[in-house]
């Protein structure tokens, strides 16, 4: 193999996939990288949590099934209840219901409870269209005493409901007024029967009256329920008739605004879509902004003090853009989300301490457990679960970051690490200096207890379920960096990890003593680890190195410096460097004071991707200048030195090559310098270390020898004389 064309020609197939915020898996959202974008823009709502939350929850609940509906609709759930009732006998239940007729069914479940005989009989007379057979045998379930109906007795009054259909409401309440008092309701059929109820007010055009058994519905946790009020705001909207009748109904008010609030995105024309003529989106929006004008126009026709949900009217109208309007209906309300929208008021009135207040009161006010779903409407961010305050947390730590507030920045932005990790280890890990984060951790996450599970919603890819640890092991890292090692020691939560830590820690610490083959010895050892340890050990957790994914994914510095994220994409000739990284570029806006030079302070050095490699190969260097040229041992070290960046940095990789081409002797794997590398032997070095002290003082005692000899005689015959001259002045005196 030609060894110059192997490490200057060789294209860099080994090298990890660079990858854009557009690649790759679903990274986690960041606050920080457009902070504008963030603190002005308020997050869409969640249809399906705000319809949930348009009435109290009734006292039953939906099943936990794909469907609550009875009748065909859910067969493996009734499948799954009849089971567990029956075990073994359950075979005559599917024979019953397989029967051609209701008496072959009743006689097929011969051995079963009477109420089990007398409803699956019911069942067969029904599917077969025999409504006046079906709904005798369903009454008969109902004739028994109580006790002896406890399984079936609810499903034969759900399906007596179905046959009476005039008569249906009143079955049903009564039904539910069974369930509320503790009747075992597995099919849901309480639930179930809000629905049919709900369904027959909507086809008589008793909207009102519909939606307000859809949302006590889907306040029970019905999905069926969340998706007919989608539907029937869905139609409402595109009729103005309907819409006014709407409006003029708290509850139809209420839900219209959650549908707004949280899918306006459907109002704009179908049809249009990046390739639209500019003339036809405009058209479109003029549309859409039009009928939001209408809708607010109609629910703020009785005056303000009259809507019903003033917060989200009011972020319904800041997002469409309304400020003055959001202004007067945040101030009617005091509850998390109309905090939240004074503090977004706040800050497009250039007033930040009037936001922070506000921010602080939202945080307050939304319950800690408050969960919306995914953001819709999150822009560059990409997929962004929304939980309020946690969001509100994330927003705080960006306003105080901008303010030079960077250990208050630094605290919001932990509290909503389990969403916005990458927020928090960017203050954490360059921002602040080691001293700020080790007190910061000290005083917040000073012990290794596991934090407890996290939350639906927390952690997932790039987002840690414990950030406690996750922010010890950040810091631990940055102490290792420092060289301050026994603080880094400390920080180490994992037991494996510790280890490895401390195995560098000692081959750092030994590189300082000893004779020159030790130091060199304990110079590799360190090379070694940062190489093969280095990401856990002294990788940077954000850019250049992103731990944060294993170093799996460059998402490259610079945030949305056009110039970085063009050379984090840039695809690598065979031969050529890799491009000029560029660090992060801290906003002109929206940054603190000194923000700047604390990044510039906290920056890798080298600023490369895996820059721990290139500390390895400064270790590795050390160790060969401490080791004698002509040995095995400096060329297998710069060996190993250059195989680390061959295929990363041919240019870096090339000049190990020459110096060992330069110093060193001749070695049989040299043809595979860089690709094949034995482990050094630095007994044969120490040997050879030796053997060459031991001939420089023969060969420079055989060179001196001579003159040795003259100033040897020079040094008697001075001291002859000396000798002489004091006994002559003794005798004269």
């Amino acid at each position: 193999m030609n060894i110059r064309s192997s490490l200057l020609g060789t294209a860099l197939a080994a090298a990890l996939p660079l990858s854009a915020l557009a690649c790759g898996p679903d990274f986690p959202a960041e606050l920080l990288r457009d902070r504008a974008w963030t603190l002005d823009k308020l997050p869409e709502g969640a249809f399906v949590f705000e319809a949930a939350h348009l009435v109290p929850v009734p006292a039953f609940k939906a099943v936990d099934d794909v469907e609550e509906y009875v009748d065909g609709q859910s067969r493996s759930l009734r499948e799954r209840i009849e089971r567990d009732w029956f075990g073994v006998q359950y075979e005559r239940v599917a024979a019953a219901r397989a029967a051609n007729d209701a008496a072959a069914a009743y006689v097929a479940a011969n051995g079963l409870p009477e109420e089990a005989r007398r409803y699956l009989a019911g069942t067969v007379a029904w599917a077969k269209h025999d409504v006046a057979e079906a709904q005798r045998r369903f009454q008969g379930v109902l004739e028994l005493p109580a006790g002896e109906r406890a399984r079936y007795g609810l499903w034969a009054q759900y399906m007596l409901a179905k046959i009476a259909d005039h008569d249906a409401p009143a079955l049903h309440a009564a039904l539910r007024e069974e369930v509320a008092k503790g009747a075992s309701d597995p099919y849901g059929l309480a639930v179930a029967s809000l629905g049919e109820d709900a369904r027959q007010r909507l086809q008589a055009g008793d909207d009102a009256a519909a939606i307000a058994l859809y949302a006590q519905q889907a306040a029970a946790g019905s999905r069926s329920g969340r998706d007919s009020l989608l539907q029937i705001a869905r139609a409402t909207i595109k009729d103005p008739t309907r819409l006014d009748r709407a409006v003029r109904d708290d509850l139809g008010q209420r839900l219209m605004t959650a549908y707004l609030y949280t899918r306006s995105g459907e109002l704009i024309d179908n049809e249009i879509d990046g390739e639209s003529a500019p003339a036809e989106v405009a058209k479109s929006k003029a549309a859409n902004d039009a009928r939001m004008q209408r809708f607010l126009d109609a629910v703020t026709h009785a005056g303000i003090d009259k809507v019903a949900g003033a917060d989200r009217v009011a972020a319904l109208a800041y997002r469409s853009g309304k400020y003055d309007l959001a202004a007067q209906l945040a101030q009617k309300d005091t509850s998390g989300l109309a905090w939240w929208v004074r503090a977004k008021l706040a800050l497009r009135a250039g007033k930040a301490d009037e936001a922070a207040q506000a921010y602080a009161q939202a945080a307050k006010a939304f319950p800690a457990n408050e969960e919306w779903g995914e953001n819709r409407d999150a822009g560059e961010f990409g997929p962004e679960t929304i939980k309020p305050q946690c969001r509100i947390e994330g927003e705080r730590g960006t306003l105080a970051l901008s303010r030079g507030e960077y250990l208050a920045a630094m605290e919001h932005l932990y509290n909503a690490a389990s969403l916005y990790w990458p927020d928090a280890a960017y203050v954490a890990e360059r921002v602040l200096n080691v001293d700020e984060l080790k007190s910061f951790v000290d005083a917040h996450a000073g012990k290794p207890a596991a934090k407890p599970a996290a939350a639906e919603g927390e952690g997932g890819y790039g987002n840690p379920a414990e950030p406690a640890s996750a922010l010890r092991t950040l810091l631990a890292r940055r102490l290792l960096r420092a060289e301050r090692y026994d603080d880094a020691l400390a920080y180490f939560d994992d037991a494996e990890l510790k280890k490895k830590a401390l195995a560098y820690v000692d081959a750092r610490r030994a590189a300082g003593s000893g004779d020159r083959i030790e130091q060199a010895k304990a110079w590799y050892a360190a090379a070694r680890s940062a190489r093969f340890d280095g990401i856990d050990l002294i990788g940077y957790e954000l850019d250049p190195d992103y731990q944060i994914y294993a170093g799996s994914f460059d998402l490259g510095g610079g945030w949305n410096d056009a110039d970085a994220v063009a050379a984090a994409n840039a695809t690598i000739t065979p031969g050529s460097p890799p491009p000029a990284r560029k660090d992060i570029v801290v906003p002109k806006t929206l940054a603190g004071p000194d923000e700047a030079a604390r990044i510039a302070a906290s920056r890798a050095q080298p600023l490369e991707r895996f820059h721990y490699r290139y500390n390895a190969v400064d270790f590795a260097t050390k160790s060969a200048d401490l080791l004698p040229p002509r040995t095995q041992a400096f060329a297998a070290v710069l060996c190993h030195a250059t195989a680390w960046l061959i295929d990363r940095d041919p240019p870096v990789a090339g000049k190990l090559y020459a110096r060992y081409l330069k110093q060193g002797a001749y070695v049989p794997w040299g043809a595979d310098f860089g690709r094949t590398c034995p482990e050094p032997d630095f007994a044969a070095a120490a040997a050879r270390l030796h053997a060459e002290r031991v001939a420089w003082w023969k060969h420079t005692i055989r060179r001196s020898a001579p003159y040795a000899a003259i100033g040897l005689i020079l040094l008697v015959a001075g001291l002859w004389w000396k000798w002489g001259r004091r006994r002559a002045q003794g005798n004269q005196a």
